[in-house]
């Protein structure tokens, strides 16, 4: 699908791409009209705290839609979904977003819910509101920009509803990442130091204490939003660099593992960011697609064969229900379909890792958000139990260059429903593709 757009006449949907979008009558100032990724608004003030009317969130709660309170803004649950409104103006007339937020966990009444109400709002409001469907940790910029220069933080689990709230955990780790537009996220993950990520800040709160860890890579945007996390919190922590750990720390997050300590240096993610693509042969024809957004852990389909593409390296991920075929040219998928073909002209002996699912190591997992060791060890239709599990690994430094590595396979799981993403592809657009899938070398498009 192709939109055509005047010069002066871009939506906010095309500005969010851009880093630094300014209009030419934008101002800047205290309770002054401001623009927030080049979208004008009366609402929000350069030094604003909290979002005003422009912005009006409503909770999912069964077929009806609550009203969240402005204080909450920018605070979420993966156990719930959410209708984010924003109005803006726009060519002299008022025009509204609908921002459809799922959280990881909400259940498919309340997802399914989230779509007809967002229909039903639009109704209300002319029928000419732009709708957004966003699933968890596929946040595009324009959303995360939305909430004062706070950060958009989702809370494990649980729900936000008026006395259905799971009991909060004693101990608590948080992600805190930005985005290249210097907007941040923080995200709940397991209180393990194996979460830990040198290019990240993180806040870890417990009974007897809490610490702002700063890994040597994180920026000091990330250290601001785990600042303002840690004020949502109502706690105290002590500031933490990476390698200044007490023992105190360590023994909150259950002793020291190896966590991912690869750096992520800005220029060069500017330069080359990493890339996820699904790799399958299915229909009879080899073709790969371009997966968009943030990396999450449900973008690895377990029935196709995925490549991240981290410059340096590149990863060959083999699902555990992709077809033999797809898991014996792995390898040379890595390396023949994608290294020599790609038009940057990659050095032939950049290396080439050959993993399996179960069995992702920390220079892995580090580049997802929130990666969950237990993600494929429990039905996913299936409650949190809340159990930890820790999945094998094993360290992949000083291979040679061109070098594949391999990882062994553990005994093949349970057949599983379909994951998310692929429910997504399936149901999110027409065509079977969610929103717009870019990257396609060869072939037809997948179902």
């Amino acid at each position: 699908q192709v939109q055509v757009l005047p010069q002066s006449g871009e939506t906010p949907l095309f500005k969010q791409f851009f880093r630094n979008w300014r209009d030419a009558e934008d101002t800047v100032g205290m309770g002054t009209r401001t623009s927030c990724v080049g979208l004008e608004t009366s609402c929000f003030g350069r030094g604003s705290s909290r979002p005003s009317v422009c912005l009006q969130i409503w909770r999912v709660e069964g077929s009806g839609k609550v009203l969240v309170d402005p204080a909450y803004f920018g605070q979420f649950y993966g156990g719930d979904s959410y209708l984010i409104l924003y109005q803006y103006q726009h060519g002299g007339r008022r025009r509204h977003m609908v921002y459809i937020w799922q959280g990881a966990e909400s259940s498919q009444d309340e997802t399914a819910a989230s779509a007809v109400l967002a229909v039903e709002l639009d109704d209300e409001l002319g029928g000419g509101a732009v709708q957004v469907r966003v699933v968890q940790g596929k946040e595009p910029a324009h959303l995360m920009s939305l909430f004062g220069g706070q950060p958009m933080v989702v809370y494990q689990g649980g729900t936000s509803r008026e006395g259905g709230q799971s009991t909060a955990a004693d101990t608590r780790l948080f992600q805190v990442r930005s985005n290249p537009a210097g907007d941040t996220g923080a995200v709940e993950v397991g209180p393990s130091s194996s979460r830990l990520n040198s290019n990240d800040a993180f806040l870890l709160t417990a009974a007897g204490g809490a610490w702002l860890w700063k890994g040597r890579g994180s920026s000091a945007a990330e250290a601001k939003g785990a600042e303002h996390l840690a004020r949502v919190l109502q706690v105290n922590p002590a500031p933490l660099e990476e390698g200044e750990e007490p023992d105190g720390f360590w023994a909150v997050l259950g002793g020291k593992d190896d966590y991912c300590r690869a750096p992520r240096l800005s220029n060069k993610m500017d330069a080359h960011p990493p890339r996820l693509f699904a790799s399958s042969n299915k229909t009879g024809t080899f073709q790969m697609e371009e997966v968009p957004g943030e990396l999450t852990q449900d973008d690895l389909a377990p029935d196709d064969v995925m490549i991240l593409d981290t410059w340096d390296q590149v990863f060959v991920w083999i699902g555990n229900e992709a077809n033999e075929e797809e898991k014996m040219e792995a390898a040379a998928t890595g390396e023949t379909r994608y290294i020599r073909t790609d038009p940057t002209s990659r050095n032939p002996l950049t290396p080439i890792v050959t993993l399996k699912q179960g069995f992702e190591p920390t220079t892995f997992t580090g580049w997802f958000l929130g990666w969950n060791h237990d993600y494929w060890s429990q039905d996913p239709l299936e409650p949190s139990t809340g159990k930890r599990y820790e999945a094998n690994s094993v360290s992949l430094g000083g291979g040679r260059p061109g070098g594949v590595t391999q990882v062994g396979l553990r005994p093949p799981f349970e057949s599983r429903t379909l994951t998310s993403l692929q429910s997504y592809r399936e149901n999110a657009a027409p065509g079977g593709h969610a929103g717009n899938w870019a990257g396609r070398i060869t072939g037809t498009n997948r179902k």
